[in-house]
């Protein structure tokens, strides 16, 4: 209840008298509502109202709380103008809900701005309080006019005390019903997974899950969040596959994991040594490289969830609508937090402010500013992975405290090919080969394969099956894989060319640990074992 008392004291302050109370959750108006009505809100605003008006925007119902007298019946009545007469004559509260549209937006915001700039409202005390699933629905010079309070989802002590009461009624209206007794427990477990949903999801959650179990399942509100970011649709992502399932690359892995699994894990390690927690990090390199699959592995180690979120996600057509809906997702993001949030192609939203055209009337600025604004937030606790091609991004971007670590992710070497090749074969499917054989003919394959990248290894053994399936063979053999490496045709100069431009621009970054860059590119030697295929690398470092 800490939002009404701050609007209390805002409204002591006579700061404003028009508040706008951003919030998804049904529940909170009727809390407002109540404890307006029983004259709590009053006491804590030091102020008797005469009226206490609530407005049902969608019903364009107007109700005298006082009394629970609806007033109107005529088809020329006017809520608005009746809330505007009572404002100018008497000590009058007016609870307007619910904002969910441009179109119930346009018709408050004359009313609302011509209420907050009135004295004679100042001078009453008169106070209206409009419920708004987006505050950016009204326009920016109205907003500076208006107090706006950003309404909690909800804390743990609330959920807590809902479900428990939700359990308790649930329990006895099972035993009256079947005559049978039934105990709903509500364990630390729920009330964590609840965790980012206001108290109406809460207690559909809850509900949805004792009608299908008899009882409180964490999958229940994992699901129900699920749900909810399938209405932005945005992709929610159990990952499945861990460091074991990442073939090669073992320098980039212990990086990540002494750099950001280690503390995440181990708060209190990583305070007793005053390091903090990571933040985020970018994975930079050629694509096919396997920076997706190495998120989600990251995500799997650290036992978190991941969100997926792309340009596509953020960029919207309408005037206004972008912003709006990057807040919206931070907001919901963080909501759901601890998770991991991976930025795909994040160049596209991160591109150096000074480059960015102004041919969109300056949203792509003002969305970078935004998620700028989101990645500085000291108390965040998403983790942001970010998937690139093209450097450089934005710096400010990259500062600390947004991104820890920038890393190099080089096409697999000849050790890690094989690596991956015996995945593919073997973990994430069973390729019908004769083990004898096997090992000597991926080696072979891996061998043949420099600067391919990860995709193009799992491409060439499904190709090599697909090559067997068509010949009706019993195993796929080293001839199937020949015949699918013909058919794809590398450009091993240019690509090592590529890789090589991607070295020095990392070596002109600020926030690289160039000794891990170092030992990344001799890992690469290492494992590639003929020097003079990574020698112009080795020259660029």
């Amino acid at each position: 209840m800490d939002w009404i008392s701050e609007l209390a004291l805002k409204r002591r302050a006579q700061r404003t008298n028009v508040f706008i109370m951003e919030t998804f959750d049904m529940r909170r108006i009727e809390e407002f509502k109540e404890a307006t009505k029983e004259g709590n809100f009053s006491k804590l605003a030091k102020t008797e109202y005469t009226n206490i008006f609530d407005f049902n925007l969608q019903r364009n119902e107007l109700t005298n709380l006082k009394n629970d007298q609806k007033l109107g019946g005529d088809p020329m009545f006017d809520p608005l103008k009746e809330i505007d007469n009572s404002f100018l004559g008497s000590k009058t509260i007016a609870i307007i809900h619910y904002v969910f549209s441009s179109q119930h937006a346009d018709r408050l915001a004359d009313y609302l701005a011509a209420w907050s700039q009135d004295v004679t409202i100042h001078t009453n005390k008169s106070t209206a309080v409009v419920y708004v699933s987006d505050a950016m629905l009204f326009p920016e010079s109205l907003r500076r006019l208006c107090y706006q309070i950003l309404i909690p989802p909800s804390t743990a002590e609330e959920r807590k005390a809902l479900l428990e009461r939700d359990a308790e009624e649930l329990s006895k209206g099972f035993e009256e019903m079947y005559k049978q007794k039934l105990k709903l427990t509500v364990s630390e477990d729920v009330i964590q997974a609840s965790s980012g949903l206001d108290l109406h999801s809460t207690e559909t959650a809850a509900y949805e899950s004792f009608f299908t179990e008899r009882k409180f399942t964490v999958k229940a509100f994992t699901d129900l969040k699920i749900k909810i970011l399938n209405t932005y649709n945005l992709e929610y992502i159990q990952p499945q596959i861990d460091f074991s399932l990442v073939g090669g690359y073992n320098s980039l892995k212990n990086y990540i994991q002494n750099r950001v699994i280690t503390p995440l894990r181990n708060p209190e390690k990583a305070q007793r040594y005053g390091v903090g927690l990571p933040r985020g990090i970018i994975l930079y390199g050629y694509p096919g490289t396997g920076k997706t699959h190495i998120s989600k592995a990251l995500a799997k180690q650290l036992g978190l969830a991941m969100v997926k979120l792309t340009p596509a996600d953020l960029f919207r057509g309408i005037v206004g609508e972008s912003e709006s809906r990057v807040k919206q997702i931070t907001t919901l993001i963080e909501s759901l937090a601890p998770v991991v949030v991976m930025i795909d192609e994040v160049d596209q939203i991160a591109t150096p402010r000074d480059q960015v055209m102004m041919t969109d009337s300056g949203v792509s600025r003002r969305i970078t500013n935004m998620l700028l604004d989101w990645l500085g937030q000291s108390e965040r606790k998403s983790l942001l992975v970010g998937c690139t091609n093209f450097m450089p991004l934005d710096p400010a971007f990259l500062r600390a405290g947004r991104v820890d670590e920038i890393c190099l992710v080089l096409p697999p070497d000849r050790e890690a090919r094989k690596e991956i090749l015996l995945i593919h074969c073997n973990k994430l499917r069973q390729i019908p080969m004769v083990d004898k054989e096997k090992d000597a003919i991926l080696s072979d394959v891996a061998n043949k394969t420099f600067m391919w990248t990860g995709a193009e290894l799992e491409k060439l053994v499904l190709d090599a099956a697909r090559l067997a399936m068509e010949q009706d063979a019993k195993h796929v053999t080293a001839e199937h894989f020949d015949e699918g490496i013909k058919s794809r045709e590398i450009n091993e100069r240019e690509r090592s060319e590529g890789i090589q431009r991607m070295i020095s621009t990392m070596k002109k970054l600020e926030n690289v640990n160039k000794a891990f860059l170092r030992e990344a590119v001799k890992e690469f030697q290492k494992g590639e074992k003929d020097e003079s295929r990574v020698k112009a690398l080795l020259e660029s470092l």
